[in-house]
């Protein structure tokens, strides 16, 4: 039985998945009218389980996978999970490749240091510290799928590119994030594993590849001290996260080793 807490955008798709392959699966958002209207949506069970107060315990032999973001106490929430989730069989957290330092465009991977540029960042590291040895920890690079990428707002014509656009920005497709989960529920794997595609191109040649598949004009560059502190850190961090454990050791095959459009993927 799989248990996932904070079913938001990663969360329903896995819960979906999980429902399509015969799962037993409960969806958990902090309000119960929540949780209901959206199990309800998907054909599932819900509850309501607020991290900063749980209550009650994870069923025995259950499958934990928290894809809540920290809220204002990421350690005192993280420990409550693993409280919550102590009988559980296994427990896994969606964390983020936010935690790592700036890479300067250098290869980033687990032994990286952990310096966060954000405050969204250092709370998912607060969090990270104090979940439990044998958690497996998924740091997934920006996640992007139906409904959530650049091309809507490309069509739109509200995206923009901060800086010059040549940092290196990785990122996973919610179903190779998903698949990744599901394998990481029988993997003997503890502790942090990348989750990033093959290509992580700087950030305007990606936007830049997009606008023209969908033959609209290419974004413009805006400077970095005219968006918030959040968003430029993320867009000017330049890491590209290598996914080798993704791969190698959880044994992830992409689906989507690209968010290029085809003709502009790296040969």
């Amino acid at each position: 039985m799989w248990l996932i807490i904070g079913a938001g955008y990663t969360g329903s798709a896995l819960a979906r998945r999980l429902l399509a392959d015969g799962q037993r699966v409960i969806v958990t958002r902090r309000r119960l009218a929540t949780a209901q209207q959206l199990a309800t949506e998907l054909g599932c069970s819900g509850i309501a389980l607020d991290l900063a107060a749980p209550e009650g315990r994870a069923p025995d032999d259950s499958i934990v996978v928290c894809c809540a973001p920290p809220g204002e106490h990421p350690a005192a929430e993280a420990a409550n999970l693993a409280a919550y989730a102590a009988r559980a069989r296994r427990l896994i957290y969606i964390s983020s490749t936010g935690v790592y330092a700036p890479g300067g465009g250098a290869w980033v991977d687990e032994s990286w240091p952990l310096a966060p540029a954000t405050t969204s960042g250092s709370h998912r590291l607060e969090a990270e510290r104090a979940l439990p040895e044998r958690a497996l920890i998924l740091r997934a690079a920006g996640i992007h799928g139906p409904g959530r990428g650049i091309e809507d707002r490309l069509r739109a014509g509200t995206y923009r590119i901060v800086g010059d656009g040549s940092a290196h920005v990785s990122r996973i497709h919610v179903d190779d994030l998903v698949e990744a989960i599901v394998r990481g529920a029988d993997s003997p794997l503890t502790g942090p594993v990348n989750c990033a595609d093959d290509d992580p191109a700087p950030i305007g040649e990606l936007a830049d590849a997009l606008a023209a598949a969908l033959g609209v004009a290419p974004p413009p560059r805006v400077a970095v001290d005219t968006v918030g502190p959040e968003i430029a850190g993320m867009l000017t961090a330049d890491r590209r996260i290598s996914n080798a454990r993704l791969t190698s050791e959880l044994g992830v095959v992409l689906r989507y080793p690209s968010a290029r459009p085809p003709r502009a993927r790296s040969t």
